[in-house]
């Protein structure tokens, strides 16, 4: 199992680089290192994070209620993952 995470500045947002950037991860993951589980959290009001998840095929598994402390307040925590069967099944059906 691995965790997947990413930091993106500001002026790059909407830009796609987030999507590309966690799709290659995720390739190198199952791939190279033979991965059986990927995994990744945001905080709910990250809009462009759990998008990036989602547009990967990555699947919300949990929303956990005021998880963390961020800035003063409780925030929302979302768990996505995808599991290496899964991932290999979808890049199966791509090249059909």
């Amino acid at each position: 199992t691995g965790s997947l995470g990413w930091i993106l500045h500001r002026d790059y947002w909407g830009q796609g680089y987030g999507t590309e950037l966690a799709a290659e991860l995720i390739r190198f993951g199952f791939e190279d290192l033979q991965l059986h589980r990927i995994w990744a959290s945001c905080h709910r009001d990250n809009v462009g994070s759990y998008r990036v998840m989602e547009h990967n095929e990555m699947r919300r598994e949990a929303h956990f209620v005021q998880k963390r402390r961020h800035r003063g307040t409780w925030s929302d925590e979302l768990i996505y993952a995808l599991l290496a069967s899964e991932w290999r099944a979808r890049q199966a059906k791509r090249k059909e």
